[in-house]
């Protein structure tokens, strides 16, 4: 199974509404699925592109990659810790905040 991204440009095989493949880049990725946006479709498939609002969500084990966006490398740790440290920090000063606020009146 290949790693989606957002921004890459994925080949779907047809289903629901949609009576032939189509194409699309991916606006979303979830566990086991990627939602997309569609782009190129047969003209006879206008009625189901409307009807799914030009999106459609399909299993990352049935998209097939046409275009990858370019890969930047990721810090694993260096990101994990940086993350948590300043959510912590920033929830604690909104509930002092908030309790600020409700001394106050």
């Amino acid at each position: 199974m290949a790693d989606f991204e957002i921004g890459d440009l994925v080949k779907a095989k047809k289903f629901g509404p949609m009576d032939h493949d189509f194409t699309g880049i991916v606006e979303k990725v979830y566990n086991n699925s990627i939602m997309i946006s569609i782009q190129d479709f047969d003209p006879s498939d206008k009625n189901g592109v409307n009807e799914l609002n030009s999106r459609a969500v399909i299993r990352q084990s049935e998209a097939k990659m046409i275009k990858a966006v370019p890969r930047t490398e990721k810090a694993d740790d260096e990101g994990e810790d940086g993350d948590e440290k300043p959510s912590e920090s920033s929830a604690d000063s909104k509930t002092t905040k908030k309790s600020s606020k409700k001394a106050d009146k």
